[in-house]
């Protein structure tokens, strides 16, 4: 009996040591020193950087003179000069229309003229005999004028018959082909004047105050390769409410013949500090 009462109270010695220390009470400064102890793992990691965001401004080259030339009249298309990617002239001709009925009136018109014209210098020799009235030389004169005016708008038509460039260049694309029959309107080939060219690109809002005509800057273009120096010629007139951005336009002024509209590539940002 004395053997059994011993070895229960042997068993029970653990459980009672496990039971004291859980409910030991934690003091303040046992609280301060379990603190301390556990690392902290905002002191372990290395202070963070700021670094500054580059400005990466996007730019594109823009033929400053491009235009549609579509055709000022109806008809066929006699004749096309030129084909796509192929150099013009100021002035040189474009496209031809066939144009024979304009052709004719304006001889019809020519006649007419001819003949108004004769009629009044005849009355005008009756006059001096006094073979007719003042009225009969006046409304001769007139009729010579209007034969006078029918020939100015003939001619103004077959003008039209077919287009000048209106500046050099190159054409970018045709849009009929030469036997077609077009209506007034209607387009007929796409020109730029690839040697006048404009850099293009949108700068932040704030960075408008450093940016007047005349600024320097580069311009590195993807598909070339190469940094241009370029110059601000102007500022758009107004700030885009939505991007807090302006639109700048730049001339290279590095002379290059490998230069061609639609290239673009990046700005140099120090040109807006």
């Amino acid at each position: 009996m004395i053997k059994r009462l011993v070895v229960s109270v042997l068993a029970l010695l653990p459980l009672s040591m496990t039971v004291a220390v859980a409910e030991t009470p934690q003091t303040p400064e046992a609280l301060s020193a379990a603190a301390v102890e556990i690392p902290s793992v905002a002191s372990e990691q290395s202070p963070v950087k700021m670094v500054d965001q580059a400005i990466h401004l996007r730019a594109q080259l823009k033929a400053r003179q491009s235009t549609l030339v579509s055709s000022e009249m109806g008809g066929r298309i006699n004749q096309l000069k030129l084909r796509d990617g192929e150099r013009f002239s100021n002035g040189q001709t474009l496209v031809e229309f066939n144009c024979s009925v304009e052709d004719a009136q304006l001889n019809k018109a020519k006649a007419t003229l001819e003949k108004k014209n004769k009629t009044y210098e005849v009355n005008q020799r009756l006059a001096e005999l006094k073979s007719i009235s003042t009225l009969e030389v006046s409304v001769a004169k007139t009729e010579a004028e209007e034969a006078k005016a029918d020939v100015n708008v003939a001619q103004a038509v077959l003008q039209r018959c077919s287009i000048q460039a209106p500046f050099s260049g190159k054409v970018v694309e045709l849009l009929a082909r030469p036997f077609q029959s077009v209506r007034a309107g209607d387009p007929i080939m796409e020109i730029i004047d690839d040697k006048d060219l404009e850099v293009e690109f949108m700068a932040p809002s704030d960075a408008a105050a450093h940016l007047k005509p005349g600024k320097r800057f580069r311009v590195t273009l993807d598909e070339i390769g190469k940094t241009y120096n370029a110059q601000i010629i102007r500022i758009g007139g107004k700030v885009d409410a939505v991007s807090q951005t302006i639109k700048v336009y730049g001339r290279i002024t590095d002379k290059s013949s490998e230069l061609l509209p639609g290239m673009s590539g990046a700005i140099d940002t120090a040109a807006l500090k």
